[in-house]
């Protein structure tokens, strides 16, 4: 993917816009995008670029990794092809922003840049990484497909890390009581038979709600 370190874009707009090359609120719009840039340590993609996204549709990256990798995204463009509603969107913003005040405080996985029109007016565009976007297309209407086919991802993860190697499994037994087995969760993922290759994991992400369908029908 084409993307641009925030402070060179600045030049060439600075540069453009004495030279008449380019419009003030285009340029003012994307200064407003290096300033979101500059606050993630993120590189700024060129125009017109769109990529995949967990089999939904593609989208329109804001921003994109050192390594140009597409991972901020319009927040409008995932409520489309997602099926989440505003509402969705408004809680997840808000549960994030509170989230990351807490001590330590960290950047918020949302926020937004300054859009500037010809007549002077502007509006703030809302963005957010693909871990929010990610939340946000769970609460569409293929949610449970999604979630379907990120199992096996998640389950890696938690052999690969060794997280589940300490946490205790606990059963109810027939009359009603909980108790622990002696599993761990490693131990009950590795009983159910080996994991996908992750390079299956990923393609299975990636064809989207099918994918799970293929997989053993509608979750």
């Amino acid at each position: 993917m084409t993307a641009s370190n925030p402070s060179t874009l600045r030049a060439v707009v600075r540069r453009d816009r004495k030279a008449g090359r380019l419009r003030r609120h285009h340029a003012k719009t994307v200064l407003s995008v290096c300033d979101l840039a500059e606050r993630h340590n993120r590189l700024v993609p060129a125009p017109g670029q769109t990529v995949g996204f967990m089999g939904l549709g593609n989208l329109r990256p804001v921003l994109a990794d050192t390594d140009r990798q597409p991972d901020w995204f319009f927040v409008h463009d995932v409520l489309d092809i997602s099926g989440a509603t505003a509402e969705d969107w408004h809680r997840i913003h808000d549960e994030e922003i509170t989230e990351a005040a807490q001590e330590p405080a960290v950047l918020p996985r949302v926020d937004e840049y300054t859009m500037h029109t010809p007549d002077g007016e502007q509006h703030q565009v809302p963005v957010c990484n693909w871990q929010v976007a990610l939340l946000l297309a769970l609460e569409g209407p293929w949610g449970p497909e999604l979630l379907r086919n990120m199992e096996p991802a998640l389950q890696r993860s938690v052999l690969d890390t060794g997280a589940g190697d300490n946490i205790a499994v606990a059963r109810v037994g027939e009359d009603g009581v909980i108790r622990e087995t002696g599993e761990s969760l490693s131990d009950v993922i590795r009983a159910e038979g080996p994991l996908p290759s992750p390079e299956v994991i990923r393609h299975q992400i990636q064809a989207g709600p099918l994918a799970a369908f293929r997989n053993g029908g509608q979750a």
